[in-house]
């Protein structure tokens, strides 16, 4: 039986322990060889592997020829040299206050003096002891260059956005990181990886000599695992995962699929499955949603309080999907790079590359919307869910008088501060989160030959057509679904077709009236 480890980081420990390693060093070579650049930056979401594959690398440049037995880049690379590496973890330089983020950094570049056996020379700029320590390690080499890994660049970073000091954190790590510039020529290999990345007039303006693979075709692969992966490294977890849950071992593997793969990094790539959830799922020999074991961050909550997305259909072009300013965060941005949306679809149209974006897997969807309701209705999941149940048990009985009457109780104890900025489609998307945070086929902005329907609900024996309308009548909202013939797109399903025109009142921030109209099953 396969040894999976969820909560190793550390590939010498990894390969030591005897645990399962997905060999990624095939992909990790095109980038340390040297052939195509030697500085790189990857953003990936949390819990894919940055770290393993930082840790990789370590040990491939010092030359621990060992772990690499049987390994796709073990006959490829050259033992005979070895670099001397300075491995930064910023991942454990959350602080409070830049004082003390930049006490964290001069006692990380201590730490990694002592392990390199070179002398610390502190200062007050940590700067400058970075450079000091860059300068020593390569001095030490018989070619005159180290190599340089920092994990999660921006940690440091993410937990104040959208707080007052968010500049003065974003400008302590470009004068850190300006050092990574300013010394290229002592640097063999330079690895960046992050969940996000900050836009070139910011912190990257001082990292503009970095490749960015984040999007890259050769690096679409090389953090989670392709389905390939899974069957080759484990299918005896695959077979006990099966008959722990009365599976063949097929039918267990799509539902592996169904709950965790998804992720796609480049419109080409083939998707990716989440490796630490599948590890986790492996583990318990169950499926369930170990996404949400860490919780949603802080930040994301806050933008989408201030800026209600329809998460239904977010599309986004392309200079907008890869960085951002860390004042001017925006919610569609950090929600791809966090690993919440991944790429769907893709289209370019002349020069402008635009991208459609949605939630990878159900794992995913049932964390994000449970935690998104909340963020828009300011009420704890357990309010949420009790209003979201009554309204799509209501929906399976047929009881479209009883759903009206929970969204109404739903919406009446909103706070103001959270509908301050109404529209058409805040309400919608609120109908949309609080239906499919539980698990409802729900579809918002449906195309059909003569418009988009706002949201349908697909049930076994029912197909329910929604309008909604702000400060206006139902009956304009009924009326657009009948003259725009929405039902037609269903009149061969067989199914008994319910139209629903909602009107909301701005000042009574609820639903004032509604109408309704069910059409015959054909």
């Amino acid at each position: 039986m396969e040894k999976v480890a969820t909560d190793i980081y550390t590939f010498s420990e990894l390969r030591k322990n005897g645990f399962t390693y997905v060999d990624k060093t095939d992909a990790l070579y095109a980038m340390a060889s040297g052939e195509v650049g030697k500085q790189f930056f990857i953003a990936r979401p949390r819990r894919f592997g940055k770290s393993l594959a930082v840790s990789t690398l370590k040990s491939l440049f010092q030359g621990e020829r060992e772990l690499f037995a049987d390994l796709a880049i073990e006959p490829k690379w050259d033992w005979s040299k070895k670099w001397p590496v300075l491995h930064l973890d910023m991942g454990s330089a959350q602080t409070a206050t830049v004082a003390e983020l930049r006490a964290k950094w001069r006692d990380m570049l201590r730490d990694e003096c002592r392990r390199n056996e070179i002398s610390f020379d502190d200062d007050d700029n940590p700067a400058i002891v970075f450079k000091n320590v860059i300068l020593a390690l390569a001095a030490k080499s018989a070619d005159g260059q180290m190599v340089l890994l920092i994990d999660e660049y921006d940690k440091p970073l993410l937990g104040h956005l959208m707080k007052p000091d968010v500049s003065e954190f974003r400008d302590a790590l470009k004068a850190f990181y300006s050092v990574v510039k300013t010394l290229e020529s002592k640097q063999r290999f330079t690895f960046l990886t992050g969940v996000s990345k900050f836009s070139k007039v910011s912190i990257f303006s001082d990292l503009n000599n970095l490749k960015d693979w984040t999007m890259h075709a050769k690096a679409a692969t090389l953090f989670g695992y392709t389905h390939d992966e899974v069957l080759k490294y484990f299918p005896g977890r695959i077979h006990e995962l099966a008959e722990a849950n009365g599976l063949s071992d097929d039918a267990a593997f799509a539902k592996i699929v169904e709950w965790y793969d998804g992720y796609k990094f480049e419109e080409n790539a083939e998707r990716v499955i989440n490796p630490v959830s599948l590890g986790l799922c492996f583990d318990a020999d169950k499926f369930a949603n170990y996404w949400s074991q860490t919780a949603m961050p802080t930040f994301l909550i806050d933008i989408l309080r201030k800026r209600p997305l329809d998460f239904s259909c977010v599309d986004i072009e392309e200079a907008e999907l890869g960085n951002y300013e860390p004042d001017d965060p925006r919610a569609v941005t950090l929600l791809y790079q966090t690993g919440y949306l991944t790429i769907d679809t893709f289209v370019q149209m002349g020069v402008v590359r635009r991208y459609t974006l949605r939630l990878p897997n159900l794992e995913v969807e049932n964390s994000f919307l449970r935690d998104v309701v909340g963020a828009y209705t300011g009420r704890d999941v357990s309010q949420t869910s009790s209003y979201s149940f009554v309204a799509g048990k209501a929906l399976y009985d047929h009881d479209v008088p009883k759903f009206l009457k929970a969204l109404k109780s739903f919406f009446s104890d909103i706070p103001y501060s959270l509908t301050d900025r109404q529209n058409e489609q805040m309400w919608q998307t609120i109908c949309y989160v609080v239906l499919r945070s539980i698990g409802l086929n729900v579809h918002g902005e449906v195309q059909t030959h003569d418009g988009r329907m706002d949201m349908v609900v697909d049930l076994p024996n029912d197909i329910y057509i929604v309008e909604f309308k702000l400060d206006r009548p139902a009956s304009e909202a009924m009326a657009q679904i009948k003259g725009r013939d929405y039902a037609g797109k269903y009149a061969l399903s067989g199914k008994r077709i319910t139209l629903v025109g909602i009107s909301f009142s701005a000042e009574k921030r609820t639903i004032v009236e509604e109408l309704v109209e069910e059409l015959p099953a054909k």
